[in-house]
């Protein structure tokens, strides 16, 4: 069963922005007919990394996760379209009709559930087209600790400041880095149109939308914190003989998105000394043909 290639390479290894570390490796296969049968309803930041290892040690794999949109190019551009299109046709995400819910169970074909974006911020969605899953709603201690973790962290695609201009002008130069944030901003028109406002106020107000929507019976809200007990009774398996999974601290997260920038530092620095060297060869022939000269006398050439 063949997956699709990674966009995990050497470059993204040695720059730090190498998310399969910290992730797991992915379990998706083109062949797959799953659909969701658990759906992770919490903001990023709440554990849904942890959570996503915990499903598929739990047998509820493949686990759709954020890291996805990373490491399947043309998954990415499907999702961004798509997240696009319903950004401007907002009616659909009030009361999905029956064209989103086909869109969605072939965007996301091939995985048994999912955490993270960008299925958390599509709640009505999820739960028309998948009135029969369980969901999760996963929390952290306090909207004040959920904010700090997320603003330092994934909130440098929602930021309006200066960091947010140096990351944008930085990562513009990696095509792969530049259609992930550009992905990410169809997340944040959507935030900004349910929400007013990116803020702490999201977090209590995207929880109480998840409870006001799945049916009673269908939600488990959950603390990482709370271990295996509270998520294997809801999910009716046996807990494991395993320690409950704690992946992707703060710390990590926040190197991954240096890594991206010196990356993108870097390949800009690329692309100006070719600019630079290209324009002196133009202005000056002579260099041109006596570097032409040196390239054929050092491989034995002649013409």
């Amino acid at each position: 069963m063949a997956k699709e290639v990674s966009s995990d390479g050497r470059l993204a290894k040695f720059f730090g922005i190498d998310s399969s570390k910290a992730h797991g490796d992915s379990q998706w296969t083109a062949d797959s007919d799953a659909q969701f049968e658990v759906i992770g309803l919490g903001l990023g930041r709440t554990g849904t990394t942890s959570l996503r290892e915990a499903l598929n040690m739990l047998g509820f794999g493949p686990v759709h996760h954020g890291v996805e949109i990373y490491r399947r190019p043309d998954h990415r551009e499907r999702v961004t379209e798509f997240m696009h299109w319903l950004n401007e046709h907002p009616q659909e995400t009030r009361k999905p009709t029956d064209e989103v819910k086909k869109r969605l169970r072939t965007l996301f074909k091939g995985y048994r559930s999912t955490m993270d974006m960008p299925c958390c911020d599509m709640v009505p969605e999820m739960v028309a087209t998948y009135p029969n899953a369980k969901f999760i709603l996963s929390l952290r201690d306090t909207e004040e600790a959920w904010w700090k973790s997320w603003f330092e962290s994934v909130g440098i695609h929602f930021d309006t400041g200066l960091r947010r201009y140096i990351y944008r002008t930085l990562i513009s130069s990696v095509h792969l880095l530049r259609r992930m944030d550009d992905g990410t901003q169809e997340i944040r028109f959507r935030l900004l149109r349910e929400y007013g406002s990116i803020g702490p106020h999201i977090y209590h107000e995207h929880n109480q939308h998840v409870r006001d929507l799945v049916p009673k019976g269908q939600l488990l809200e959950y603390n990482v914190k709370e271990g295996w007990g509270p998520l294997c009774a809801f999910l009716g398996v046996d807990v494991p003989d395993t320690p409950f999974p704690n992946l992707n601290e703060g710390a990590g997260i926040k190197a991954v998105y240096l890594g991206q920038q010196i990356l993108g530092a870097v390949t800009w620095a690329f692309y100006v000394g070719l600019t630079g060297a290209a324009c002196y060869l133009a202005v000056k022939p002579q260099a041109a043909r006596s570097l032409v000269d040196w390239g054929l006398r050092s491989t034995g050439l002649r013409i």
